[in-house]
């Protein structure tokens, strides 16, 4: 589970083409490129259990020729490489860049970087090594700390380092902002539509009420993270959430996103239940027309 963490100034940066990782999501990404494998080695392998990284997410140019462009966030060539991970991107979106270059060798492919990331821990490394080739790769599990703000990019080597300013809040602010009633009322209504959608789903999949200890147990801010971090959704609605630093912000965005979810559920089910009923019908009629013929030709079961 996701918590609060003092972040250094400078963070090692994997970027997350097209993909967005979350405060208190986990994902797993598979590292081939040699610059990525060689971030891993540096920054996680060779400290364990210490090593913080920053997942920042960009857009390549073929999304990006898709965007609009406002010019917020560095835009620089590929260099570091983009590894993949199990979770499939879906839209991209809209966020936007400054025509900042690294010049050189590295200027094969331009990366439109977001001006906000999420710092990480790995939870799991594995390494492989390919054959016949002998190329050394990585399988790392990432689980996502807390926001930071993007000051500055530059190489270390074939991969890239950022400076950075956390965006989290301090335990005064949040006790403040507990006592604001909007955020309360928020709060609130985030819950009752996170219970419900827990309910429905553990109805769907038979499951216990584990889950519902989450309400319970974790702040409501990082909730809204982890649950949207869950949904399939675009490229850009992962951004917005990524960018909503404001909690009520956050808890609005994530609650309208859960209220969908669960229409969507609903949708669904009343689909498959008129499918069902048909397919019903269908089915009594055919053995009706069997039982017909069966008796015309003088065979009938009981």
């Amino acid at each position: 589970m996701a918590e609060s963490v003092e972040l250094p100034s400078r963070l090692a940066i994997l970027p997350f083409r097209n993909k967005v990782l979350l405060p208190g999501a986990i994902i797993r990404i598979r590292c081939t490129s040699p610059s990525s494998v060689k971030l891993v080695e540096q920054e996680l392998w060779q400290r364990e259990e210490k090593g913080l990284i920053g997942i920042l997410p960009v857009r390549d140019d073929a999304a990006a020729a898709t965007a609009e462009t406002a010019s917020v966030g560095p835009t620089l060539s590929q260099g570091a490489g983009s590894d993949t991970s199990e979770k499939s991107s879906k839209t991209p979106a809209s966020t936007s860049s400054d025509n900042v270059k690294l010049d050189g060798k590295h200027q094969q492919e331009v990366f439109h970087w977001h001006n906000r990331g999420v710092a990480a821990r790995a939870l799991h490394l594995s390494r492989g090594v390919e054959k016949p080739s002998g190329r050394v790769t990585y399988i790392v599990v990432l689980e996502g700390l807390c926001r930071f703000n993007l000051h500055e990019l530059s190489t270390r080597g074939t991969y890239y380092t950022a400076r950075i300013s956390p965006l989290e809040m301090t335990k005064a602010e949040l006790e403040q902002v507990d006592q604001d009633p909007d955020f309360v009322s928020l709060s609130r209504q985030f819950k009752a539509s996170a219970m419900e959608l827990i309910s429905v789903l553990e109805q769907k999949q038979k499951t216990g009420g584990k889950t519902k200890v989450l309400l319970e147990t974790v702040p409501v801010h990082k909730l809204a993270d982890i649950f949207v971090a869950s949904f399939e959704i675009s490229f850009e609605e992962q951004l917005s959430m990524l960018d909503s630093v404001e909690l009520k912000v956050r808890l609005s965005k994530a609650t309208e996103l859960v209220d969908r979810h669960l229409q969507s559920i609903r949708v669904a089910e009343k689909i498959t239940q008129k499918v069902e009923g048909q397919l019903s019908k269908s089915q009594k009629e055919f053995l009706l027309r069997q039982q017909d013929f069966l008796e015309d030709s003088g065979y009938y079961y009981q």
